[in-house]
């Protein structure tokens, strides 16, 4: 238990470090099939690398520059919004104003137990969004540039670390295991990662059409949240919605105009999730639902959003390790859906 402790806050201190190694490291492993491929059409790893990061750095590039003038509209006028937000909110229900008048009678209950009518008032004054995101951008920009230095080294090498890795291992059997244990990483993320862009590549599409017909503003940012959000299980659907919602109580002329739009995005998600998804990935990751929402909700607690995003490919690596350790296979049982079914050559080994 101590162990585990001090793992957690070790990955915890760390989380500016790791987390951009993990990411760069889960980008590998979608990325190495491809080099691998153009190896053996005569192409040098260290050019398929330059090629794919190349791309990654543009599509980065142009990301930010179509979204970056929108957003920071959005943010610089959060204030006004959450005013209107407020002031709708409050012709639904008396909600609003009974927290309004609860929050007026503490501050006079305090006022009147400290006693001092002619104490000063200090008031703190923090920065507003875009102070926060301007003292936030060095930090993830250079977060984004180790991701980048780090998987064009990681693609550069080739098959290095496998090398390395069946040196180090002391028997035959380990070293057969150990081979297994990465392609079978490899293998098992990169077709989540591939299917589930893809995936949401889609629904991104689908979102932006959807609210650019209900006359929501800005549906390409949304498509775009859409296509982000969507990575986090089952919590990506429902912050999407509630932005939905609240941008819809802002621009829409009607109430019943916002809830529609947020019932459309939840819809399309909804049969993302109940009927695409479940089709084309589901039967090769068969994960414990439960298991995958403690998961996100761990790697959140740890490292907040870029924690969730990596919380199920974290999950599907444990989980192949598990599979090929018999000592672990009671925890790749419980990792695993219902419809686990073991390979021969593991039941030949028990």
């Amino acid at each position: 238990m101590l162990a585990l402790l001090a793992l957690i806050t070790a990955l915890a201190l760390a989380r500016e470090f790791l987390v951009p190694v993990l990411m760069a490291f889960l980008l590998a492993l979608v990325f190495s099939p491809m080099c691998r491929w153009l190896r053996r059409r005569g192409i040098p790893e260290p050019v398929s690398a330059t090629v794919i990061v190349a791309a990654l750095i543009g599509g980065l590039a142009a990301a930010i520059t179509a979204f970056a003038m929108p957003i920071s509209d959005w943010v610089q006028h959060a204030p006004d919004h959450m005013r209107e937000i407020e002031e709708k909110l409050q012709s639904w229900s008396g909600v609003a104003e009974a927290v309004s008048d609860a929050g007026k009678e503490i501050e006079n209950a305090a006022d009147a137990a400290s006693g001092s009518e002619g104490a000063t008032e200090v008031v703190v004054r923090e920065g507003g969004p875009m102070s926060r995101i301007a003292f936030e951008a060095p930090l993830v920009a250079a977060q984004t540039a180790l991701v980048l230095i780090v998987l064009f080294f990681v693609l550069a090498s080739g098959n290095l670390f496998y090398e390395r890795l069946v040196r180090v291992m002391p028997t035959f059997a380990d070293k057969r295991r150990a081979l297994t244990i990465v392609y079978d990483v490899e293998r098992e993320v990169s077709r989540y990662l591939l299917s589930i862009t893809i995936i949401n590549a889609g629904l991104g599409v689908a979102v932006a059409i959807a609210l650019s017909l209900l006359g929501m503003p800005s549906p390409l940012i949304f498509g775009l949240l859409a296509f982000a959000l969507n990575y986090v299980p089952f919590i990506g659907a429902l912050v999407g919605a509630a932005l939905v919602f609240s941008v819809g109580l802002v621009s829409q002329d009607t109430s019943f105009d916002a809830i529609l739009a947020a019932l459309t995005y939840w819809g399309l998600t909804a049969i993302e999730g109940q009927f695409i998804t479940p089709m084309l990935v589901g039967k090769h990751l068969r994960l414990n639902t439960v298991v995958i929402i403690i998961s996100v909700a761990f790697w959140a607690w740890l490292w907040s959003v870029m924690g969730m995003l990596m919380a199920v490919p974290l999950l599907v690596t444990f989980r192949v390790f598990c599979k090929h350790v018999p000592q672990l296979w009671a925890i790749e049982e419980f990792l695993s859906g219902p419809e686990i079914e073991r390979r021969s050559e593991d039941q030949d080994e028990a």
